[in-house]
C-alpha cells in the first residue's frame, strides 16, 4: 500500500481526538490512533471518527506510542507518514504542507510562530541555537507536527522516551546525513504544559551527551563541532548539578 498514513498518539483525549481525526482523513489513506493507556474514551472516540486504533496498556509515554504507531505504519505499508497530537493543538489542515516537504526532504518538521513566555522560551531559544549549529534548517526543535518519508524511519526512530524522543529524531537525522526542512504551522497553545522543567533539562543534557559521543562522525566542518564541543561540555557543567538539585527537590515535595 503506498501513499500516506497519520500517526496520533493519544493519552485521555476523548475530548478532542474526534474532529482530529475526521479533518486527517481528509488528506491521508489511513489514521492511526495510538490509545496511551487512556482512562477515559480516547479508543471510542478515536474509531468512531473512522481511525484504526492501537491500544497501550499502562500508559508507556508519547515516545513509545509514536514508535508504536510508526511502526504500524511501516508494517502496513505506506511510503509516507505524518505525526500530530490528539489535543487540537496542531492544525491537522496543514497535513498537505507537511507532505510536500517531503517532494525534497526526509523529514518536515512543523515549525510554530508561538512560543512560551518566560523561562520556558529561554530554554527553547537556547536549545534551537544549538540545534541550528547542527542544521540551520532547523527552526522549532520539540513540534510534535512531523512528516517522515518512510524511509527515513530506521535512521530516526528510537526509544529515548518522553520529552526527550522529539529531540532524539532531529539528532538521529542530522548524523545520518539526512534532508531536513521546516515547515511554518499554525497552533492553538494548550492552557498548560506537561513537560517540567526537570524534563527539559534533562532533554537538554541528553542532547549535550548524544552530541559528545557523536561528535567525531558527524557530517559538520570542524569550527562547528569545535562550537559543539564547548557548549555541550558548558551544558552538561550547568544542566547535570540542574537537574540533581530539581530531582531532590521535587523528592522532598
Amino acid at each position: 500500500m503506498s501513499g500516506a498514513a497519520a500517526v496520533i498518539p493519544a493519552h485521555d483525549e476523548a475530548g478532542t481526538v474526534g474532529p482530529v481525526v475526521r479533518e486527517a482523513l481528509r488528506h491521508v489513506a489511513c489514521v492511526l490512533v495510538v490509545d496511551d493507556g487512556s482512562r477515559d474514551d480516547t479508543s471510542a472516540v478515536a474509531r468512531e471518527a473512522g481511525a484504526m486504533v492501537l491500544r497501550l496498556d499502562p500508559n508507556r509515554g508519547k515516545g513509545e506510542a509514536l514508535v508504536r504507531g510508526l511502526d504500524e505504519a511501516v508494517r502496513l505499508g505506506f511510503d509516507r507518514v505524518v505525526t500530530l497530537d490528539a489535543d487540537g493543538e496542531h492544525d491537522a489542515s496543514q497535513i498537505p504542507d507537511l507532505l510536500a516537504a517531503l517532494d525534497h526532504a526526509d523529514v518536515a518538521l512543523g515549525a510554530r510562530a508561538v512560543y512560551r513566555s518566560g523561562a520556558r522560551a529561554f530554554v527553547n531559544a537556547l536549545a534551537l541555537f544549538w540545534f541550528r549549529v547542527l542544521d540551520r534548517s532547523i527552526d522549532d526543535t520539540i513540534c510534535g507536527f512531523r512528516a517522515f518519508r518512510v524511509s527515513a524511519l530506521p535512521a530516526v526512530q528510537n526509544r529515548a522516551g518522553g520529552f526527550v524522543y522529539e529531540h532524539e529524531v532531529i539528532l538521529r537525522a542530522v548524523a545520518a546525513g539526512l534532508r531536513l526542512r521546516s515547515v511554518p504551522v499554525r497552533t492553538t497553545p494548550r492552557a498548560g504544559s506537561h513537560v517540567t522543567a526537570r524534563e527539559m533539562i534533562r532533554a537538554n543534557n541528553h542532547f549535550d551527551r548524544w552530541v559528545l559521543a557523536a561528535l567525531p562522525t558527524l557530517p559538520l566542518p570542524l569550527w562547528r563541532r569545535a562550537l559543539l564541543f564547548v557548549g555541550c561540555v558548558s551544558g552538561l557543567a550547568l544542566g547535570v548539578p540542574a537537574a540533581w538539585a530539581l530531582g531532590l527537590r521535587e523528592r522532598r515535595a
